[in-house]
């Protein structure tokens, strides 16, 4: 008698359950049909006036940290306010760790300001890293299309063939769209959406060489094999220069290392006065500091005088 009082008690719940799972189902499944309907009703310059404002607000909402978390490999609409977050808190963390050493309020909130533009300069060198290993796929994609053109083959067929057998996952990701969306989207915005995954001048010159080389009716083989030479060429010298530049950095840490080297010889010298000045009072604290940061400051101005473009 127990057991068939139990049966009920137990099946009727997970048939009611059951029921509620189908009804629920059924409702997305006629909402889908229904919103499909809805939009297959929609007049074509309806759905074009749609797609136009939404490319009008997306351009809106792009800024540079926007553009440049996107280069990097983000572009997520939430990663701005991410980087923003983690800019500030790793401010404000290094800001009051410099505070145990020197407590000075002025202090405080230079290293705030200062360190906050760490990350920065942490996705900068990310962004670099990730141009730079595009523009070497590059230019063994462009080598190997031209080389597979002088023997006959088509462009298309070419370059689907040099960016399948690529090293880099990045190049072969960004040339993927290209690839999979030409036929959908066109040539000009399958581009477009390349240009927003790296900021590379030779993406841009590669694209150039495309469209005025199907225009012109030459041989294209000639016009790739053109951009070849002058991205090789460019490379060569770019090399040169980073070499000569090299030499400018080592000597200006070595002119910092020296300047090292006398204050302990003089600090030895005058029996660790100099040492007890800035290192055991605040006001010598608050000097080294601002000494500290004019160094930096020297350091990161001859950077970018010596950096190669």
């Amino acid at each position: 008698m127990g057991l068939n009082i139990l049966i009920p008690i137990i099946i009727i719940p997970i048939l009611l359950i059951s029921l509620i799972i189908l009804i629920y189902n059924f409702s997305l499944n006629y909402n889908k049909k229904n919103k499909i309907i809805n939009k297959l009703k929609k007049d074509n310059n309806e759905i074009l006036e749609d797609s136009k404002k939404r490319n009008a607000f997306s351009k809106k909402e792009r800024n540079w940290l926007g553009r440049k978390l996107a280069y990097a490999g983000y572009p997520s609409s939430f990663s701005e306010t991410v980087f923003i977050i983690i800019s500030i808190a790793f401010g404000f963390l290094a800001a009051t760790f410099v505070n145990f050493a020197i407590t000075n309020p002025v202090v405080f909130v230079i290293s705030f300001i200062l360190f906050s533009f760490f990350p920065l300069l942490i996705l900068k060198k990310i962004i670099d890293f990730r141009l730079e290993e595009f523009n070497f796929g590059l230019k063994v994609i462009i080598d190997k299309v031209t080389s597979m053109m002088k023997s006959g083959v088509g462009f298309e067929q070419a370059l689907r063939k040099s960016v399948a057998t690529t090293k880099s996952k990045f190049t072969k990701e960004v040339f993927n769209i290209y690839l999979v969306e030409k036929d959908i989207i066109g040539e000009e915005k399958s581009f477009e959406k390349m240009f927003k995954m790296v900021e590379s001048k030779e993406l841009r010159i590669f694209y150039l060489t495309i469209s005025i080389g199907r225009q012109s009716g030459g041989k294209f083989s000639n016009t790739l094999e053109k951009l070849r030479k002058t991205l090789h060429d460019q490379g060569e010298i770019k090399q040169e220069i980073t070499a000569s530049t090299k030499e400018i950095k080592v000597g200006s840490y070595m002119i910092i290392g020296i300047v090292i080297f006398i204050y302990e010889m003089l600090d030895q010298t005058m029996d660790g006065v100099l040492d007890e000045h800035f290192f055991g009072t605040t006001e010598g604290q608050i000097q080294i500091f601002f000494i500290a940061v004019w160094v930096g400051f020297g350091l990161f101005v001859n950077n970018l005088l010596t950096k190669v473009k």
